[in-house]
């Protein structure tokens, strides 16, 4: 013989133990996310450093964090979202950025061995997950590097420097999937 209302316990145990997964799935979900290169938030220091990608020297200019454009922590994100240069078609694979004024000329920066970095995070700096070496000819003031990936970390990307003529140079740093042609057009599907 049960007694009056154990039968309320049980849909009451029940309830919760519902509610329970509810909320942890969304946690479990987002831990694997962030196992992924390209899915979840982003926010991965970045610097323009002496040397090149086999001998990085020191660090010559801090850049803003590249970050995914919904990281709530990153001060940049407001900007890359707002960006006038997003052009959603050819930028579609790219999903963390960043944009730093600098002082400089690109001048400068071709004369002699220098590289942007960016890193796994502030907790692992030590590890590099893309470089790019400062070289190539501006055209109209604009030089776009490819950033290759480093310690198979499933990234690459560009940065693109743009010399202000006023002695100030605009770095745009952006992150993709390692191996994504953010510039290709998307293929056609096979006819059925």
């Amino acid at each position: 013989m049960s007694r009056p209302g154990s039968g309320r316990w049980v849909v009451v145990a029940a309830a919760f133990a519902l509610m329970a997964g509810m909320v942890m799935a969304p946690r479990l979900t987002a831990a694997q996310d962030l196992a992924s290169p390209v899915a979840g938030e982003h926010n991965h220091p970045a610097h323009i450093h002496t040397g090149t990608c086999d001998a990085v020297g020191e660090v010559i200019f801090p850049l803003n964090n590249v970050a995914s454009a919904s990281a709530d922590a990153s001060p940049v994100a407001e900007m890359v979202a707002a960006s006038p240069e997003a052009d959603a078609e050819s930028d579609a694979d790219f999903v963390a950025e960043s944009i730093t004024t600098i002082t400089g000329s690109l001048d400068d920066l071709l004369a002699a061995d220098h590289v942007v970095n960016v890193h796994e995070s502030a907790e692992n700096i030590g590890n590099y997950i893309t470089c790019g070496l400062i070289t190539g000819t501006p055209e109209n003031g604009e030089l776009t590097l490819t950033l290759t990936q480093l310690n198979e970390s499933g990234w690459d990307g560009e940065a693109v420097l743009t010399d202000n003529g006023d002695g100030t140079i605009n770095v745009t740093v952006r992150l993709k999937a390692a191996g994504v042609d953010a510039t290709a057009s998307p293929e056609a599907s096979p006819a059925a």
